[in-house]
C-alpha cells in the first residue's frame, strides 16, 4: 500500500525535539544531518509514516530499524535499506515540498515523489533517452509534468532495485511504474511506484 501524508510544513517547531525523543539513533542522526528544519521535519514525518504503515497493515511490533549493505538479493552495494527487524517486509520512503510518500509491499518496491519544477532543456538531454526526449518535446504545454513523470519514473525503478544513480540516467528504463498526480496548496506533485503488486493510497493530512 502507499502512504501520503500532506502539509507537513506546517507542523509544529518543536516536532523535530519531540521526535527526537523516541526515535531509533539511527534516525536520529540521519534527521540531524539536515541543516534545515523544514528537511528535517520532513525527515522526521517519513519515518512516522513509515510507523504509520506498519501499524495500518497490522505488522507493527517495535519501531523499524534500518540496515544497510545486507550482501542479499538486488542491494548488495548496500545503497538499499531493509527493515532489520521486519524480515519479509520491503518498504521505501521520499519526500520534497512538505509532503511525504511510503510504499510498503511484500515485494521489492520503490517509490519517488517530486514537484512540478519549470522545464530545464538541459536536464531533458542529461536524463532522456532520444525517444524519452521526443515525448516530452512533443506536447510543448506540459513539457515540465512530462520531464518530472520521467525523472520519477527512473527513480522509483532505481529505489526499488537498489542500485542507485550509478548509470547513465539516460539508460534507466522509465516504463513498468505507476504515476499518479496530486496537488497541495500550492504545489504540483507527482509520484512514482516501481515493481510493486496492487496499491492503493491512504492519504494523511
Amino acid at each position: 500500500m502507499i502512504y501520503l501524508m500532506t502539509q507537513i510544513n506546517n507542523l509544529d517547531g518543536h516536532f523535530v525535539d519531540l521526535c527526537r525523543s523516541f526515535f531509533p539513533n539511527h534516525r536520529n542522526e540521519q534527521m540531524m544531518t539536515y541543516r534545515f528544519p523544514r528537511d528535517r521535519k520532513l525527515c522526521a514525518a517519513s519515518y512516522l509514516l513509515l510507523v504509520y504503515a506498519l501499524r495500518n497493515e497490522g505488522l507493527f511490533t517495535t519501531l523499524p530499524l534500518f540496515q544497510y549493505g545486507t550482501g542479499n538479493e538486488t542491494w548488495q552495494n548496500g545503497n538499499k535499506p531493509v527493515l532489520a527487524n521486519y524480515p519479509g517486509v520491503h518498504f521505501s520512503i521520499s519526500h520534497c515540498s512538505g509532503v511525504a510518500v511510503c510504499a510498503v509491499s511484500h515485494n521489492p518496491v520503490g517509490i519517488d515523489v517530486e514537484k512540478v519544477e519549470p522545464y530545464d532543456d538541459q536536464l531533458a538531454q542529461a536524463i532522456c533517452s532520444p525517444s524519452e526526449y521526443e515525448w516530452v518535446q512533443a506536447d510543448g504545454s506540459v513539457r515540465a509534468e512530462r520531464l518530472t513523470e520521467l525523472w520519477t519514473r527512473k527513480e522509483s525503478t532505481v529505489k526499488c532495485s537498489g542500485m542507485g544513480l550509478q548509470v547513465d540516467p539516460r539508460l534507466i528504463p522509465s516504463l513498468g511504474s505507476a504515476v499518479t498526480s496530486f496537488f497541495t496548496d500550492s504545489d504540483n506533485l507527482l509520484y512514482a511506484v516501481s515493481r510493486a503488486d496492487a496499491f492503493y493510497t491512504k492519504q494523511i493530512s
